[in-house]
């Protein structure tokens, strides 16, 4: 029988340069030391005049904190396969056993093995710490904002001031003050500088607010539902800021913070990187930043006045998740059809795009000779009708079992194993495997469990 070659990942991937910040031995030291015997108020000072801070020249203190840029990166070359304990000792000391291997020489050989695999061993008890202190808890922060510095992600790029994640966590402690002072003159101002969600609520208290109905309806006679799943084309990319702040008007929300929210949203500039390329910076006013903490929170103020206009509909939204909810009885859709048709109107009002393409209509009918359905329409489009989708992570069937919800639970449960024996391989301590576990392969398996269980 014939069998496919073994070719190594090495040679079908090929290897990839990175560039990485170099931190020499002592840095993070020199810079809290800098940065806690730093005057920022002769900085502040500059920035104001007649008792006015202008906090434009005030975020000048950004580029005092990049200074360390120009000296402390370097281009790196990563194999396909290249373990994550290799480091520039273990490369050494894997050419000093090299060269001794080829000059013959016995002795140099075995020192050398013998110097590689205490290299080695000590590499990956390094690796192990560094793993565990990535679970290392932060929560003992002295302010928010020492706290949210300390959270910062030294893994991840720089923002558009392009000062390093790691030069703000490690030295949260020393700007925790100036960066504090910053974020207040601006939110007093209502200016930013140019560089879902409720507590105690989750995705189970919308599934729930939206199965709930459908599941007590069942039990009246002659009576079915329709549930439709509306996606909107990337809906927060459409919000208006201007239409935003109305509505935050209508909320009660002080004026102040409604005009800092909209110098935040307007001339937002923007650019692409590409390696060593940058295209050319545009200015944006329409939209919500992505990956922004506040974007679902300001789109969810956004449509906080999506209501239905019949009782027997529901509407639940969380973010940009919209389920609409159709009590029907007797075979009449009329107030089910013009609720959907209202709706419509209202995501064109609002500036939101209806993805008819991804947008799914279910049926939930335990009647034994159920009718045929007419099918729904949304500006000239027919939506699909499926017997079941996703829903907020939940995968709702139209007979309202779990089964194919708990089959994807446990398969995406199963890859996430292969994670958690790569830490047993590197000798993570088991407190710090069963974090891991509890936040990874356990939190997949009860999401939303009250719900489907």
């Amino acid at each position: 029988m014939l069998r496919p070659a073994y070719r190594p990942r090495v040679r079908v991937i090929r290897p990839n340069q990175k560039k990485v910040w170099v931190w020499p031995e002592g840095a993070c030291s020199a810079l809290q030391d800098c940065f806690s015997t730093t005057d920022w108020d002769i900085v502040k000072q500059a920035a104001t005049n007649n008792n006015h801070t202008d906090v434009e020249e005030y975020m000048a203190v950004t580029a005092y904190i990049k200074f360390i840029e120009d000296v402390t990166h370097k281009t790196i070359t990563i194999c396909a396969n290249q373990k994550p304990w290799l480091t520039g000792d273990v490369h050494r000391f894997l050419r000093t056993r090299d060269s001794a291997y080829r000059a013959g020489d016995t002795v140099g050989l075995a020192t050398a093995r013998a110097n590689l695999s205490h290299g080695i061993r000590e590499a990956k008890q390094q690796c192990s710490k560094k793993i565990s202190g990535h679970f290392n808890n932060t929560r003992d922060a002295e302010s928010l904002v020492k706290r949210a510095l300390s959270r910062i992600n030294p893994r991840k790029a720089a923002g558009p001031d392009n000062i390093p994640g790691r030069v703000l966590k490690d030295c949260a402690e020393e700007l925790k003050d100036v960066l504090t002072d910053i974020f207040n003159i601006s939110l007093s101002q209502q200016l930013f500088p140019s560089f879902a969600y409720r507590t105690k609520r989750s995705t189970e208290d919308a599934i729930s607010a939206a199965l709930h109905p459908a599941l007590t309806h069942r039990d009246s006679k002659d009576s079915y539902v329709q549930m439709l799943f509306l996606d909107f084309s990337s809906a927060f990319n459409t919000i208006i800021p201007q239409q935003l702040i109305n509505k935050m008007g209508q909320l009660g929300i002080k004026t102040t913070l409604c005009k800092w929210v909209l110098d935040f949203l307007t001339d937002r500039p923007q650019s692409v990187w590409a390696g060593s390329s940058t295209f050319k910076t545009v200015m944006l006013s329409k939209g919500a930043p992505q990956g922004c903490v506040l974007s679902p929170l300001l789109f969810t103020l956004l449509t906080h006045n999506c209501v239905p206009s019949y009782n027997t509909n529901h509407i639940i939204m969380f973010a940009d998740n919209t389920n609409v909810v159709g009590l029907i009885t007797n075979n009449n859709e009329a107030a089910y059809r013009c609720e959907v048709s209202q709706m419509v109107q209202w995501c064109k009002y609002n500036n939101l795009f209806l993805n008819i393409e991804k947008t799914k209509e279910m049926v939930i009918d335990f009647r034994r000779r159920p009718p045929q359905y007419p099918p729904l329409t949304i500006n000239g489009a027919a939506v699909e009708r499926v017997s079941s989708t996703k829903f907020l992570g939940v995968h709702i069937s139209e007979n309202l079992t779990w089964t194919t919800n708990t089959t994807q639970l446990a398969r995406k449960a199963q890859t996430r194993l292969y994670f958690l024996r790569k830490l047993r391989r590197a000798h993570v301590p088991p407190p710090i495997m069963g974090s891991f576990y509890r936040g990874t392969i356990e939190s997949v398996i009860t999401g939303c469990i009250t719900v489907w269980y």
